[in-house]
């Protein structure tokens, strides 16, 4: 499934890199000539060239690394659960492996092209020069204070309790109610929304709990962007899936993600990336909160 960014599909916009990265190294001929003999002009495209071509083997070494570890079971009757995730991640996959390619003089496959272009000339590495420590006139120097770019709390965890605050008593509500630890409640509301009561997802859960429109119609929810409505609803089918289980937490977050049915089909937590990892980052945040 494709996904888009600020509205770019991500697996055009990624082919089309790595055919231009293949067509500007097949146009560089290999030079047998003294380095000397190279123009600086030439000699950036030969390094811009290098540098491509070992980002291309990256991202591709680091695909086949993940295909070799990740199996295709979170695919479930032909639906994709991670809804686009695997586009994203290649997106990911290249921002990094370009990150790799043009650190320093790179992993060292650059390196070995650029020689072979230029006939034995090395990579230039690439640094970021920090700028230079003043000096007071007699000597002595000037260590200016330590001046943090983010400001305090403007870290997810943060703004996610800052928005949460609002709801504490709305979520301590249904947890005596429906006798769930708000903590619990918590951890699937950061999950879910990050505390945004306006959220929707991109298959059309709404609201803090993200809830379906036929889940919530069940549930008795009227409109899923009411904050109370959306949270007491939420919780009532959250206490639903650990009366169904027996109490057992992880199978009642998978099967609030991934449905009930999953879950008995494979008796547990199903084999779904997307699932697993909702499973253990509920958990996280759920532990956080009873701290």
């Amino acid at each position: 499934m494709s996904s888009d960014i600020n509205g770019l599909d991500t697996s055009s916009a990624n082919a089309a890199i790595q055919n231009s990265r293949m067509e500007m190294l097949s146009k560089v001929k290999m030079s047998e000539t003294n380095p000397c003999h190279l123009s600086e002009a030439q000699k950036n495209e030969y390094a811009k060239a290098a540098r491509g071509f070992e980002s291309m083997f990256v991202s591709m070494m680091m695909k086949q690394m993940k295909e070799s570890m990740l199996d295709d079971d979170h695919k479930e009757d032909g639906e994709n659960m991670s809804f686009g995730a695997d586009t994203l991640g290649s997106y990911a996959d290249m921002q990094f492996s370009d990150f790799v390619s043009r650190s320093g003089k790179g992993m060292g496959l650059a390196d070995m092209i650029y020689k072979k272009m230029t006939g034995g000339d090395s990579l230039r590495a690439i640094s970021t020069e920090l700028p230079p420590t003043p000096i007071h006139p007699k000597g002595t120097l000037i260590v200016a204070p330590a001046v943090s770019k983010t400001p305090p709390n403007d870290t997810f965890s943060a703004r996610v309790e800052d928005r949460l605050e609002q709801f504490e008593p709305i979520i301590a509500a249904a947890s005596k109610k429906f006798n769930v630890p708000d903590s619990l409640i918590k951890a699937v509301i950061t999950a879910e929304s990050a505390g945004k009561h306006n959220a929707v997802s991109s298959v059309g859960a709404k609201g803090l709990m993200q809830l379906m429109d036929g889940t919530a119609s069940d549930l008795g929810v009227k409109n899923s962007f009411d904050p109370a409505d959306n949270i007491l609803g939420g919780t009532k089918y959250l206490r639903q899936m650990l009366d169904e289980f027996g109490g057992n937490i992880d199978k009642a977050l998978a099967a609030y993600n991934a449905g009930p049915g999953n879950v008995r089909k494979h008796g547990g937590i199903p084999p779904f990336q997307e699932t697993q990892a909702y499973v253990r980052k509920v958990k996280h945040y759920a532990e956080r909160y009873e701290a």
